[in-house]
Protein backbone atom coordinates (compact mmCIF):
# COMPACT_ATOMS: atom_id res chain seq x y z
CA UNK A 1 0.00 0.00 0.00
CA UNK A 2 2.54 2.16 0.55
CA UNK A 3 4.26 2.29 -2.59
CA UNK A 4 1.22 2.06 -4.39
CA UNK A 5 0.39 5.64 -2.55
CA UNK A 6 3.35 6.88 -3.77
CA UNK A 7 2.88 5.66 -6.67
CA UNK A 8 -1.16 7.64 -6.88
CA UNK A 9 0.45 10.48 -5.85
CA UNK A 10 2.65 11.19 -8.34
CA UNK A 11 0.26 10.70 -10.77
CA UNK A 12 -2.35 13.45 -8.91
CA UNK A 13 -4.38 10.93 -7.13
CA UNK A 14 -4.52 11.73 -3.30
CA UNK A 15 -4.30 8.70 -1.13
CA UNK A 16 -5.11 7.98 2.60
CA UNK A 17 -4.29 4.88 4.57
CA UNK A 18 -4.29 2.92 7.69
CA UNK A 19 -0.84 1.72 9.18
CA UNK A 20 -0.56 -0.99 11.75
CA UNK A 21 3.19 -0.78 12.00
CA UNK A 22 4.13 2.84 13.18
CA UNK A 23 7.96 2.55 12.63
CA UNK A 24 7.92 0.89 8.92
CA UNK A 25 5.39 3.32 7.89
CA UNK A 26 7.29 6.23 9.21
CA UNK A 27 10.63 5.47 7.16
CA UNK A 28 8.47 5.06 3.68
CA UNK A 29 7.84 9.11 4.71
CA UNK A 30 3.83 8.51 3.01
CA UNK A 31 1.45 11.13 2.33
CA UNK A 32 -1.16 10.72 4.79
CA UNK A 33 -1.48 8.18 6.92
CA UNK A 34 -3.71 7.28 10.16
CA UNK A 35 -1.72 4.99 12.99
CA UNK A 36 -4.23 2.69 14.89
CA UNK A 37 -3.06 0.88 17.99
CA UNK A 38 -4.65 -2.39 17.10
CA UNK A 39 -3.85 -5.97 16.74
CA UNK A 40 -2.48 -6.71 13.84
CA UNK A 41 -4.41 -7.59 10.98
CA UNK A 42 -7.36 -5.67 11.99
CA UNK A 43 -6.89 -2.20 10.55
CA UNK A 44 -10.68 -0.74 11.50
CA UNK A 45 -9.91 -2.42 15.64
CA UNK A 46 -12.61 -5.32 16.42
CA UNK A 47 -15.30 -7.32 14.72
CA UNK A 48 -19.11 -6.30 15.44
CA UNK A 49 -18.39 -3.03 16.11
CA UNK A 50 -19.30 -0.94 13.27
CA UNK A 51 -19.91 2.75 15.01
CA UNK A 52 -15.69 2.09 15.93
CA UNK A 53 -15.35 1.22 12.79
CA UNK A 54 -16.54 3.85 11.12
CA UNK A 55 -14.65 6.53 13.56
CA UNK A 56 -11.59 4.35 12.07
CA UNK A 57 -12.75 4.77 8.15
CA UNK A 58 -13.84 8.44 8.70
CA UNK A 59 -10.13 9.55 10.61
CA UNK A 60 -8.26 8.21 7.59
CA UNK A 61 -10.73 9.68 4.95
CA UNK A 62 -10.82 12.91 7.15
CA UNK A 63 -6.97 13.18 6.44
CA UNK A 64 -7.88 13.87 2.63
CA UNK A 65 -9.00 17.27 3.71
CA UNK A 66 -5.50 18.20 5.52
CA UNK A 67 -3.19 20.52 3.39
CA UNK A 68 0.07 20.59 6.46
CA UNK A 69 1.95 17.52 4.29
CA UNK A 70 3.45 16.45 2.29
CA UNK A 71 4.02 13.77 4.91
CA UNK A 72 0.98 13.34 7.28
CA UNK A 73 1.02 10.22 9.71
CA UNK A 74 -1.51 10.89 12.30
CA UNK A 75 -2.13 8.52 15.33
CA UNK A 76 -5.51 7.14 15.99
CA UNK A 77 -6.30 8.19 20.00
CA UNK A 78 -7.91 5.48 21.18
CA UNK A 79 -7.47 1.65 21.79
CA UNK A 80 -10.13 -0.88 20.00
CA UNK A 81 -13.13 -2.19 22.22
CA UNK A 82 -12.87 -5.49 23.97
CA UNK A 83 -15.91 -6.68 22.68
CA UNK A 84 -18.51 -8.92 24.62
CA UNK A 85 -17.60 -12.56 23.53
CA UNK A 86 -20.88 -13.87 25.28
CA UNK A 87 -21.17 -17.26 26.10
CA UNK A 88 -19.53 -19.65 28.06
CA UNK A 89 -16.00 -18.69 29.01
CA UNK A 90 -13.20 -19.90 26.52
CA UNK A 91 -10.54 -22.60 27.74
CA UNK A 92 -7.79 -24.80 26.19
CA UNK A 93 -9.66 -27.48 24.36
CA UNK A 94 -7.54 -30.33 25.85
CA UNK A 95 -5.33 -30.35 28.86
CA UNK A 96 -1.35 -30.39 27.58
CA UNK A 97 1.11 -32.87 29.30
CA UNK A 98 5.04 -33.19 28.50
CA UNK A 99 7.56 -30.77 28.18
CA UNK A 100 10.05 -33.04 26.13
CA UNK A 101 13.58 -31.23 25.23
CA UNK A 102 14.73 -33.40 22.76
CA UNK A 103 14.00 -33.25 19.45
CA UNK A 104 12.19 -36.69 19.23
CA UNK A 105 10.29 -36.52 22.18
CA UNK A 106 9.12 -33.12 20.91
CA UNK A 107 7.85 -35.10 17.48
CA UNK A 108 5.94 -37.39 19.34
CA UNK A 109 4.65 -34.84 21.61
CA UNK A 110 3.43 -33.11 18.71
CA UNK A 111 1.55 -36.06 16.83
CA UNK A 112 -0.41 -37.09 20.68
CA UNK A 113 -1.16 -33.22 20.90
CA UNK A 114 -2.61 -33.69 17.29
CA UNK A 115 -4.39 -36.75 18.23
CA UNK A 116 -5.86 -34.89 21.18
CA UNK A 117 -7.31 -31.76 19.38
CA UNK A 118 -8.74 -33.61 16.54
CA UNK A 119 -12.27 -34.40 17.95
CA UNK A 120 -12.13 -30.90 18.33
CA UNK A 121 -11.56 -29.82 14.95
CA UNK A 122 -14.14 -32.06 13.65
CA UNK A 123 -16.63 -30.18 15.60
CA UNK A 124 -15.24 -27.34 14.16
CA UNK A 125 -15.95 -28.48 10.68
CA UNK A 126 -19.47 -30.06 11.69
CA UNK A 127 -20.30 -26.85 12.94
CA UNK A 128 -18.84 -24.27 9.80
CA UNK A 129 -19.15 -26.92 7.57
CA UNK A 130 -15.64 -26.43 6.04
CA UNK A 131 -12.25 -26.32 6.84
CA UNK A 132 -9.51 -24.73 5.16
CA UNK A 133 -7.98 -26.64 2.51
CA UNK A 134 -4.54 -27.36 2.81
CA UNK A 135 -1.99 -25.45 1.01
CA UNK A 136 1.31 -27.63 1.62
CA UNK A 137 0.58 -30.77 -0.30
CA UNK A 138 2.07 -32.35 2.88
CA UNK A 139 0.08 -34.12 5.76
CA UNK A 140 0.25 -33.37 9.11
CA UNK A 141 2.44 -36.09 10.15
CA UNK A 142 5.36 -35.12 7.58
CA UNK A 143 4.73 -31.88 8.35
CA UNK A 144 5.80 -32.61 11.70
CA UNK A 145 8.24 -35.12 11.74
CA UNK A 146 9.99 -32.56 9.06
CA UNK A 147 10.31 -30.12 11.02
CA UNK A 148 11.75 -32.30 13.92
CA UNK A 149 14.69 -33.07 11.48
CA UNK A 150 14.94 -29.41 10.70
CA UNK A 151 14.75 -29.25 14.29
CA UNK A 152 17.94 -32.19 14.50
CA UNK A 153 20.02 -29.91 11.99
CA UNK A 154 19.14 -32.56 9.00
CA UNK A 155 20.60 -30.25 5.74
CA UNK A 156 18.32 -32.31 3.22
CA UNK A 157 15.18 -33.60 5.64
CA UNK A 158 13.30 -36.43 4.00
CA UNK A 159 10.26 -34.75 3.04
CA UNK A 160 7.93 -36.43 -0.27
CA UNK A 161 7.99 -32.46 -1.71
CA UNK A 162 9.45 -31.04 -4.82
CA UNK A 163 9.50 -27.74 -2.77
CA UNK A 164 11.94 -25.97 -1.70
CA UNK A 165 12.83 -26.23 2.05
CA UNK A 166 11.59 -22.45 3.11
CA UNK A 167 8.65 -22.95 1.22
CA UNK A 168 7.27 -26.39 2.35
CA UNK A 169 8.54 -24.99 6.19
CA UNK A 170 6.19 -21.71 5.58
CA UNK A 171 3.26 -23.43 3.89
CA UNK A 172 3.56 -26.97 6.36
CA UNK A 173 3.71 -24.38 9.58
CA UNK A 174 0.71 -22.60 8.23
CA UNK A 175 -1.81 -25.35 7.73
CA UNK A 176 -0.75 -26.80 11.05
CA UNK A 177 -1.40 -23.04 12.38
CA UNK A 178 -4.76 -23.12 10.65
CA UNK A 179 -5.97 -26.62 11.85
CA UNK A 180 -4.95 -25.74 15.72
CA UNK A 181 -7.02 -22.60 14.92
CA UNK A 182 -10.20 -24.64 14.19
CA UNK A 183 -9.93 -27.38 16.31
CA UNK A 184 -9.40 -24.80 19.72
CA UNK A 185 -12.87 -22.82 17.83
CA UNK A 186 -14.43 -26.27 18.50
CA UNK A 187 -14.57 -25.98 21.86
CA UNK A 188 -17.96 -24.32 23.40
CA UNK A 189 -17.62 -20.75 24.31
CA UNK A 190 -15.65 -17.83 22.09
CA UNK A 191 -12.27 -16.40 22.49
CA UNK A 192 -10.50 -13.21 20.98
CA UNK A 193 -8.21 -13.85 18.58
CA UNK A 194 -5.43 -12.77 20.84
CA UNK A 195 -6.74 -15.29 23.21
CA UNK A 196 -6.50 -17.92 20.73
CA UNK A 197 -2.87 -16.98 18.99
CA UNK A 198 -1.49 -16.67 22.69
CA UNK A 199 -2.64 -20.06 23.75
CA UNK A 200 -0.90 -21.84 20.31
CA UNK A 201 2.63 -19.77 20.67
CA UNK A 202 2.43 -19.81 24.63
CA UNK A 203 0.79 -23.59 25.05
CA UNK A 204 1.45 -26.02 22.24
CA UNK A 205 4.24 -28.49 21.88
CA UNK A 206 4.02 -27.93 17.98
CA UNK A 207 4.75 -23.92 18.98
CA UNK A 208 7.72 -25.09 20.28
CA UNK A 209 8.54 -27.95 17.75
CA UNK A 210 8.16 -24.61 15.42
CA UNK A 211 10.72 -22.64 17.74
CA UNK A 212 13.43 -25.34 17.63
CA UNK A 213 13.44 -25.27 14.10
CA UNK A 214 13.58 -21.57 14.05
CA UNK A 215 17.03 -21.53 15.57
CA UNK A 216 18.34 -24.20 13.89
CA UNK A 217 17.52 -22.08 10.48
CA UNK A 218 18.62 -18.79 11.90
CA UNK A 219 21.97 -20.94 12.83
CA UNK A 220 22.69 -21.45 9.41
CA UNK A 221 25.95 -20.64 7.06
CA UNK A 222 23.18 -20.42 4.22
CA UNK A 223 22.05 -16.86 3.77
CA UNK A 224 18.68 -17.46 2.72
CA UNK A 225 17.81 -19.84 5.34
CA UNK A 226 19.47 -17.83 8.17
CA UNK A 227 17.02 -14.95 7.36
CA UNK A 228 14.10 -17.28 7.23
CA UNK A 229 14.70 -18.78 10.64
CA UNK A 230 14.90 -14.85 11.94
CA UNK A 231 12.04 -13.17 9.97
CA UNK A 232 9.09 -16.27 9.30
CA UNK A 233 9.09 -19.10 11.68
CA UNK A 234 7.74 -17.24 14.92
CA UNK A 235 6.32 -13.80 15.39
CA UNK A 236 8.62 -11.11 17.22
CA UNK A 237 6.69 -11.03 20.28
CA UNK A 238 7.30 -14.69 21.19
CA UNK A 239 10.90 -15.28 20.27
CA UNK A 240 12.43 -14.39 23.31
CA UNK A 241 10.62 -17.80 24.61
CA UNK A 242 10.50 -19.89 21.45
CA UNK A 243 13.84 -19.29 20.39
CA UNK A 244 16.31 -18.07 22.95
CA UNK A 245 19.04 -16.17 21.83
CA UNK A 246 17.84 -15.39 17.92
CA UNK A 247 17.29 -11.57 16.92
CA UNK A 248 14.54 -10.99 15.53
CA UNK A 249 14.98 -9.73 11.99
CA UNK A 250 13.85 -5.78 11.97
CA UNK A 251 13.89 -3.65 8.33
Amino acid sequence: MGAASHYLEDEGIATTGISLVRNNTERMELPRFLWVPFELGRPFGAPHEPDFQRRVLRAALGLLERRDGPVILEDFPDEAPAGDVGGAAWSCPVSFGGNSDDDAGLVSEVLAELRRLAPWQETYVAQRGRSAPAASGLSHEQIVRGLGEVAAGARDPSVATNLPLPEWVRLGCDDLRTWYMEAAQGRPGRATSLELRDWFWRETALARLIGAAGVRLAGSEHPALHMFGRRAMVPRVYMDDLMPGVEPYVQ
